[in-house]
């Protein structure tokens, strides 16, 4: 298991694997099937982490995914007009969004897992605390 306050980096995040050892898998399916690329798995292989510390803990990932999509929106609209074709943005950019779509819904669940669950089930995620066993 990782050592307290050491987290998966960036490499780890982008390979989609576990936040915290950053080796075991987050999702069982392909992200190019359709019917699977959603599938999370409930623990990590390696580290056994639980990925949904409590039932409904990816609804949260709406909020990443609205950002990401609009972010999305706004930067393609910047280089769309960049390269001066933004008179065919309203049709590239829907297109470009349904086909980004499973990246976008995997990298959501990342966030959720990368960023609010060390920050908010710190215990869980990081396991006993040093401070708490050295009072003990």
């Amino acid at each position: 298991m990782v050592k307290n306050n050491e987290r998966a980096g960036i490499a780890a995040f982008i390979q989609s694997k576990c936040p915290r050892c950053g080796k075991g898998k987050v999702f069982s399916g392909s992200l190019f099937s359709l019917r699977s690329f959603s599938d999370t798995l409930e623990y990590c292989p390696n580290c056994n982490l639980s990925y949904e510390p409590e039932t409904g803990f990816f609804f949260g990932a709406m909020y990443f995914s609205y950002a990401l999509i609009v972010g999305s929106i706004i930067v393609g609209s910047i280089v769309m007009n960049f390269l001066d074709l933004f008179d065919y943005a309203i049709y590239v950019i829907p297109v470009l969004l349904i086909l980004l779509l499973p990246l976008i819904f995997r990298h959501s669940r990342l966030f959720m897992l990368y960023v609010v669950y060390p920050l908010m089930y710190e215990e869980k995620f990081y396991g006993k605390r040093k401070d708490s066993e050295e009072n003990k």
